[in-house]
């Protein structure tokens, strides 16, 4: 645990995460989509994000239609068979792929659970116990209290969602609108750079600026693929110029305003 660097691990029941949102907005009308994206950089706020699993049977078409989405985010894909005929399978294939990951890599500092159940609650505590740092994210009406209570830090999937709505909304009138799923389309840059320090906001919560080069870098760790050149811009500092009425930069720093 003493490297500079976090090294971050996310398990996702997705069987889970995709029934309750469904459960979730099926009185209100909005969409059942799981943002993937959302899930992932949240994740990758607490450090480099070096395991990411996906729970799931793939064969049913609610869970295969977020297949390449996954697959374009370098998230394995665990097959659970339904001929396990119980609910439990996904709950104990993760919790066991999830302690035998805390043995083999001792420099994992922390464990992201995307899930609302409380069987999860003994993985928690079994990793608090370890020294890791355990985060939570689950659906609204479907959070299990004592797994949130179980957890370092548990947050609301539905808070991210409006968080990255909001910035998607902030520059809206001058990016061009391309849905985020599009897969092998390059992200839109001001979301990411959004993201990216509110991951530095995070691991370095004493710092109110941070270098652009921090900044860049954590950018990469959530789109590796990242180019300046891809938005038209000659550098890093160019393109967050465009964003000025979003991020105040100073001396070869930033924030978010």
């Amino acid at each position: 645990m003493s490297g500079e660097e976090s090294r971050v691990a996310i398990y996702i029941d997705f069987d889970n995460v995709v029934i309750s949102r469904a459960s979730q907005v099926r009185t209100t009308g909005a969409t059942a989509t799981v943002a993937i994206d959302v899930l992932l950089d949240f994740a990758t706020r607490y450090g480099r994000l070096i395991i990411s699993r996906a729970y799931a049977d793939w064969s049913v078409p609610k869970n295969a239609d977020y297949r390449s989405q996954l697959v374009a985010r370098a998230v394995e894909l665990v097959q659970l068979f339904p001929a396990s005929g119980t609910k439990n399978g996904a709950d104990i294939r993760l919790a066991v792929d999830a302690i035998e990951d805390l043995y083999l890599h001792p420099d994992l500092t922390h464990v992201v659970i995307a899930a609302g159940d409380s069987d999860f609650v003994p993985l928690a505590q079994r990793a608090r116990r370890l020294g890791r740092t355990v985060v939570g994210v689950g659906v609204a009406g479907s959070i299990s209290k004592a797994l949130a209570s179980a957890c370092d830090v548990y947050v609301d999937y539905d808070e991210l969602l409006d968080d990255r709505e909001k910035a998607e909304a902030e520059v809206a009138h001058d990016e061009p609108a391309r849905p985020e799923a599009d897969v092998g389309q390059p992200r839109r840059p001001y979301p990411l750079i959004h993201e990216a320090i509110r991951g530095l906001d995070a691991q370095r919560p004493d710092r109110d600026w941070h270098p652009l080069s921090a900044i860049k870098q954590q950018v990469l760790r959530i789109e590796p693929t990242f180019k300046e050149r891809d938005h038209d811009a000659g550098g890093f500092g160019e393109l967050l110029a465009r964003f000025n009425g979003q991020v105040e930069v100073k001396d070869n720093q930033a924030r978010l305003r």
